[in-house]
């Protein structure tokens, strides 16, 4: 991600996560072609990956899936929100003037 935002490479990592049930997994089939898969994406990976690249397809406050009980995991959420609102607003203001000396 890091290389990503510097610029060093044009692929953004990947950060879906794919289960496979019910079959063994990887093999030679495709995983379109398995019976149950799940792809899983973390909300925060791809909350900092559209925020670095500039594709913020989603608004970070329409999470559509929540936790049932609040934990570490939610709270991480909430901070990751907090910390797009304070770059949003960086984004928006002016560049800093130096200072007369």
């Amino acid at each position: 991600l890091i290389l990503f935002q510097k610029g060093q490479t044009t692929t953004p990592p990947p950060f879906e996560i794919f289960f496979c049930f019910g079959e063994e997994w990887p093999d030679q089939k495709p995983k379109e072609k398995k019976l149950i898969t799940v792809q899983g994406v973390p909300v925060a990976a791809r909350l900092l990956l559209e925020m670095f690249s500039g594709e913020l397809a989603w608004s970070a406050d329409s999470i559509p899936l929540q936790i049932s009980h609040p934990d570490l995991k939610d709270k991480m959420v909430e901070q990751f929100k907090e910390l797009h609102q304070l770059w949003q607003n960086q984004q928006r203001l002016p560049p800093a003037q130096p200072e007369p000396g």
